[in-house]
């Protein structure tokens, strides 16, 4: 085994459940989550020549990991959803759920719609709890452009949402 794929392996021991963490908290879905982790090594590889030798490697990780979740955000840009006929649940609290499954989708959709310079830093900081240093060296950005991230995101992420309420008439 050659050295690189000594470092590789050394890098994978250590940094692949908090990677996977990382990824989980981004995606929230495990097997997705699992696969982009394994898709994070698999580039890490295939371009270890590329990467800068004075650098953090941990760091470098994780920015292939982000760009991985990034790109697979990209591509998704859908919506699972159960049909209501579906779920097994009393008469009782079906309004209550449909609501809550009303607003979980509208949420869905707002992200989806934002710009994902926006939408990561707003799911890292408000569903990941991360603070601006933890997205900073995430996005690998100061983190005077995180807070400025985080403003322009929560307000696009209510104009989104506001216009979709609109559009439902549900002010």
């Amino acid at each position: 085994m050659n050295e690189q794929n000594g470092v590789i392996a050394q890098l994978y021991q250590t940094c692949h459940y908090p990677l996977l963490m990382h990824l989980l908290r981004l995606i929230s879905n495990r097997e997705i989550a699992e696969d982009l982790c394994q898709e994070t090594f698999v580039r890490a590889l295939r371009h270890w020549s590329q990467r800068d030798p004075t650098a953090s490697a941990k760091a470098w990780l994780y920015r292939i990991a982000t760009n991985v979740a990034y790109d697979h955000l990209r591509r998704r840009r859908r919506i699972d959803f159960v049909a209501l006929d579906q779920v097994d649940v009393p008469a009782s609290n079906e309004l209550e759920i449909v609501a809550r499954l009303d607003r979980t989708a509208a949420v869905g959709q707002a992200l989806a719609k934002m710009s994902p310079a926006y939408r990561l830093p707003l799911l890292l900081a408000c569903y990941a709890d991360r603070d601006t240093a933890e997205i900073s060296h995430v996005l690998g950005c100061s983190r005077g452009t995180v807070r400025m991230r985080l403003c322009r995101a929560r307000a696009q992420f209510r104009e989104v949402y506001q216009a979709h309420h609109e559009e439902r008439g549900l002010e």
